[in-house]
């Protein structure tokens, strides 16, 4: 059977990124994706390929790695849709049928279509069109997209590197420090008020991947299928089961003070 892999879930090891304290990783791994945001795209596209190499090497399977970026893909696959639906909706509004509404139609698209990937076409807009229509998907039109998604991905590999390397214990100290320090510095109240918030935050985030999945593989294993009554079942479920974990949490927090 294979092994659940849940978002940002935290796997046992003795590497050497195991062994760094979560305060540096903290601080440092957030540093590199501020620098490599500012720096030109090509750099997102080395740091992507540099973080897959020590991911691999900390063995780290491909489903893994996969699993923790997925929500920069769906969101790629999004953009792309609303681009889609955007354009035909252009198309269609522009359109006029003609005395061969079929033929008109099917003449209008292939034009259309031929600009929208970059081809010229002096026909169109001749075949009930009402003029050109910009290419859908260009390089000069999507590259800021593209380098947009490269650099969101770097930082969801980063993000990956910390919670699969650091436990929520040691995530909530380094955190703890990092507000000490900071409030030794700034002459503040010496009792920390926003590492509890934090750590609670980031824990929320693999924590409510672990419910959706072992919510799915009991919903599988009863022979239920992959559907939108699948959806409607277990996202009610989802909120509940993640609301009372978040309660008890917080309960258990508030008691040990």
């Amino acid at each position: 059977m294979s092994q659940d892999v849940s978002l940002f879930s935290y796997k046992q090891g003795s590497s050497f990124l195991h062994k760094i304290p979560a305060t540096w990783k903290i601080i440092f791994i957030p540093l590199i994706n501020i620098l490599f945001l500012s720096l030109p795209p090509y750099f997102a596209i080395i740091l992507i390929v540099l973080q897959f190499i020590i991911a691999t090497s900390l063995r780290f399977s491909f489903r893994e790695q996969f699993c923790d970026v997925k929500p920069i893909i769906y969101y790629a696959f999004l953009l792309l849709a609303f681009k889609i639906i955007s354009y035909f909706v252009v198309f269609f509004s522009n359109f006029e049928w003609g005395l061969s509404p079929l033929k008109s139609l099917w003449e209008y698209f292939k034009n259309w279509l031929g600009q929208c990937w970059g081809q010229t076409s002096t026909d169109f807009g001749n075949s009930g069109g009402q003029g050109g229509q910009p290419p859908i998907f260009t390089w000069e039109s999507e590259k800021d997209t593209v380098f947009l998604l490269l650099k969101l991905f770097s930082i969801m590999q980063s993000a990956s590197l910390i919670f699969k390397t650091s436990t929520a214990l040691e995530l909530r100290q380094g955190i703890g420090k990092i507000e000490s320090f900071l409030r030794k510095i700034f002459h503040l109240k010496k009792e920390n008020l926003l590492t509890d918030s934090l750590s609670m935050f980031l824990n929320f985030i693999p924590m409510v991947s672990k419910i959706w999945n072992q919510s799915k593989k009991a919903w599988l294993a009863r022979g239920g299928k992959i559907s939108i009554k699948m959806y409607k079942v277990l996202i009610p479920l989802l909120f509940s089961v993640g609301m009372k974990k978040a309660y008890n949490m917080a309960r258990a927090i508030s008691i040990r003070k």
